[in-house]
C-alpha cells in the first residue's frame, strides 16, 4: 500500500533489505526502513489507507507496544489501536463509500457481532448487515460496489457462493 509516497509492504520477516523491520517496513524507492518499532513475531495480512493513516490488520495483539487486537494505524511517527479491533485477525481492507472495510477470520468487532466483515467510520467498528457466514478472504472495489470472496456460502440473507458483492446496503450473489 502507498502511504506518504512510499511504497509499504507487511509480511512475515524480520529484515527489509538490509534494514532490522519487525514485519513492516517502507521503501522510498531507494531505501527500506522500519516503521517505529513494527510489529510482534506475527504476519501482516492486509494494508490500506484511510483518512491519512495507514491501517494495518494481521496476526498481533500489540503494535508499537500498545494493545491494538488484530488492527492497528500508522500516523507516520507512532502505532495505535483502532477501536477494540477484533476476536480475530482480518485478511483484507478496503475502502469503500467513505468507511474502512474489513473481511477476515473475525466473528466480532469492538465487542459487537460482526460476521467476518465490518466497517470502521473513523471512531467506531459496525457490522456490514448481517455480514457472511463464514471467513472472508478478499475485498475489491468495482464501479460502485464492494465485493467480497471467501469460504462463505451466504452474504446477508441471500445465496452467495464464495463471493458477492455489496451495493452500499444490500448483499447479492454474482
Amino acid at each position: 500500500s502507498v502511504y506518504n509516497g512510499e511504497l509499504n509492504a507487511g509480511g512475515l520477516f524480520t529484515i527489509a533489505g538490509s534494514t532490522p523491520s519487525n514485519n513492516i517496513a517502507k521503501w522510498n524507492g531507494t531505501t527500506w526502513t522500519a516503521l517505529g518499532t513494527g510489529l510482534p513475531p506475527t504476519v501482516v495480512l492486509a494494508l490500506a489507507v484511510y483518512n491519512g493513516e495507514l491501517y494495518v490488520g494481521g496476526q498481533f495483539t500489540t503494535a508499537g507496544g500498545n494493545p491494538a487486537n488484530y488492527i492497528a494505524k500508522w500516523n507516520g511517527t507512532s502505532w495505535s489501536s483502532v477501536g477494540n479491533g477484533f476476536n480475530a485477525q482480518p485478511q483484507a481492507l478496503k475502502v469503500y463509500n467513505g468507511e474502512l472495510y474489513a473481511g477476515g477470520q473475525f466473528s466480532t468487532a469492538d465487542g459487537n457481532p460482526a460476521n467476518y466483515i465490518a466497517k470502521w467510520n473513523g471512531t467506531n467498528w459496525t457490522s456490514v448487515g448481517s455480514g457472511v457466514d463464514s471467513r472472508v478472504e478478499a475485498l475489491a472495489l468495482m464501479g460502485n460496489n464492494l465485493y467480497a470472496g471467501g469460504f462463505f456460502n451466504n452474504a446477508g440473507v441471500n445465496p452467495a457462493n464464495y463471493v458477492a458483492q455489496l451495493n452500499g446496503s444490500t448483499w447479492s450473489a454474482l
